[in-house]
């Protein structure tokens, strides 16, 4: 009987350790998704660091201004000041995160707004700052990848072929009203798609 009693006392404290365990191992997780300020940042550089936008930075923590003060906790993730139940990515909440890059330049192989962006790059760009995580791509990995629609909704993709190179070789996100955001020559903008130069390498529309 005594060793009986003994095996029990040893399972609990087995279990004991394997719960407070798991409890430190969620500290330590939460732990990791916060930043303190320290002296000498600044918004943008926390924010460039972690590979987000600082308006995205200033999203995350309900910031009205990029003022910080030493010592100040900055959320790094997007769930952390949402409610369970609300989701994490909007329509509106992306194409807001694409309008704020409107007049960035065009940069072949552009990936952030400090550089430039390509169409690409851009895409890549707006969706993870929006809380849609999205490895880069060109083009082309974007219309493979995507699931064709023919009606399409916005944040919505917006693919064109043939109009630099042979095949799929642009695309752009749809806003509505047969608009597009997009990263072009002119740098980001806002165009029609069925204007005369769109409308005649249009190939068709995808939902990541």
């Amino acid at each position: 009987m005594k060793k009986i009693k003994k095996n029990k006392w040893g399972m609990k404290l087995a279990v004991l350790a394997f719960s407070s365990s798991v409890l430190f191992s969620t500290i330590d997780t939460a732990s990791a998704a916060t930043y303190t300020v320290k002296s000498g940042d600044s918004l943008w550089k926390i924010a460039s660091q972690n590979g987000i936008s600082y308006q995205t930075l200033m999203r995350w923590n309900n910031l009205t201004s990029s003022n910080i003060r030493v010592g100040q906790k900055l959320t790094l993730n997007s769930t952390a000041n949402q409610a369970p139940s609300t989701p994490a990515k909007t329509p509106a909440n992306l194409i807001q995160v694409a309008k704020q890059q409107l007049g960035v330049k065009y940069t072949f192989g552009g990936s952030k707004p400090s550089t430039g962006f390509d169409c690409s790059g851009y895409i890549t760009y707006v969706f993870n700052n929006a809380g849609i995580p999205t490895s880069r791509k060109s083009a082309a990995g974007f219309y493979y990848a995507a699931k064709k629609v023919s009606t399409p909704q916005v944040g919505d993709l917006v693919f064109f072929a043939n109009t630099y190179k042979p095949g799929i070789s642009h695309a752009g996100i749809y806003i509505g009203n047969n608009q597009m955001i997009n990263a072009s020559d002119g740098g980001v903008s806002i165009a029609n798609i069925n204007s005369t130069y769109w409308k005649k390498y249009f190939v068709g529309y995808g939902r990541l």
